[in-house]
């Protein structure tokens, strides 16, 4: 299944598959998207995402058999301390707990620590979001601290996991 999944940039022919994404209420709940964001809306922020350069956030498209099934990124990228935030998701959610995620998060990894040379890369989770945490620990992620009742996650304000995962702790595939 690892030659399947694959990142790629993302394309404006993909509006159609992240709008369709926001109308899973599985899927906003999981990820903090609002139910009710118009299509437009959602349409040209992720236009901006695709076609504007950003020196903090790369967004790549996850592919599972050459269809996007989510996408994942580093985020807050600090070239001068060579480190970033991880986020990933898959949008449709009758995907969920096939690994689909967590070899899309392993890709990025592999891109933060090997392509840009990043020396740390960081991951927050809530601590109620169990997929996400395994995700996480299967990566190689070492627990770092716990923000108390910093988020609400599924209408329920509850802790946050940080984590994070220094170059010399990856190993890539």
């Amino acid at each position: 299944m690892l030659q399947d999944v694959k990142l790629r940039p993302l394309q404006l022919e993909d509006l159609e598959t992240v709008v369709a994404w926001a109308k899973d209420s599985e899927f906003c709940l999981a990820n903090d998207w609002s139910l009710e964001l118009s299509q437009e809306r959602i349409r040209t922020h992720w236009t901006g995402i695709i076609t504007e350069v950003s020196d903090t956030l790369i967004r790549k498209g996850i592919t599972f058999d050459g269809q996007l099934i989510g996408y994942a990124d580093l985020g807050d990228i600090n070239a001068l301390e060579a480190r970033a935030s991880l986020g990933y998701a898959i949008g449709d959610s009758s995907l969920w707990g096939q690994g689909l995620g967590f070899l899309g998060a392993r890709l990025m990894l592999e891109l933060a620590f090997t392509k840009l040379k990043l020396e740390r890369v960081t991951a927050e989770v809530n601590a109620t979001n169990t997929r996400s945490l395994r995700v996480l620990e299967k990566l190689g992620f070492k627990l770092e601290g716990i923000l108390r009742q910093h988020e609400t996650y599924r209408g329920v304000r509850g802790d946050v996991q940080l984590f994070g995962m220094l170059r010399e702790e990856f190993s890539s595939l």
